[in-house]
């Protein structure tokens, strides 16, 4: 079993791509060259972004996101249309409890769906945990960025309140 795969088992794919990040930045110290970030239709598995999607109800994952000078986190009333390094805007539906974008992909944004609210926690290797509320009850959509070597958990969404 490669140590990967044991660090995943024990702590979850959040902890082992930050054990692999760690791994990685103290190899590349050691040769003078640290990894480049990655976009478009592949990326290294430190590098991607994803959404996991822990709530009960359905998520929709975007894998461009359009605008620069944005952060984990930040958000847009404004649907991203664009291509990415020659790739078209796509989608996925992410299933309830456990539904995931692939590892191997670098999806960066989700939707919060109009007359819902949702509840994030954004996790970041070698950077703090953060959770944020996004409440587009009463209004419309809203698209969430998620940053290269950013996981977004959506924990819990709802209609009547928020989570």
């Amino acid at each position: 079993m490669h140590l990967n795969e044991m660090v995943s088992q024990r702590f979850g794919t959040g902890r082992a791509r930050s054990a692999a990040v760690v791994a990685a930045l103290g190899f590349a110290a050691v040769l003078g060259t640290a990894p480049t970030a990655q976009a478009g239709p592949g990326c290294t598995l430190t590098l991607c972004s994803t959404t996991v999607n822990d709530s009960a109800y359905g998520v929709t994952a975007f894998f461009n996101w359009c605008r620069g000078g944005d952060s984990t986190g930040d958000s847009t009333a404004t649907e991203p249309k664009c291509a990415s390094d020659g790739v078209k805007q796509k989608t996925q539906n992410l299933t309830a409890r456990g539904g995931h974008t692939p590892y191997s992909q670098d999806w960066d944004a989700f939707r919060v769906d109009a007359g819902w609210c949702y509840k994030v926690k954004f996790i970041r290797t070698g950077q703090p945990q953060f959770t944020r509320t996004y409440d587009r009850r009463g209004t419309t959509a809203l698209w969430v960025k998620v940053g290269d070597n950013a996981d977004a958990h959506v924990l819990d969404q709802g209609t009547a309140s928020c989570p």
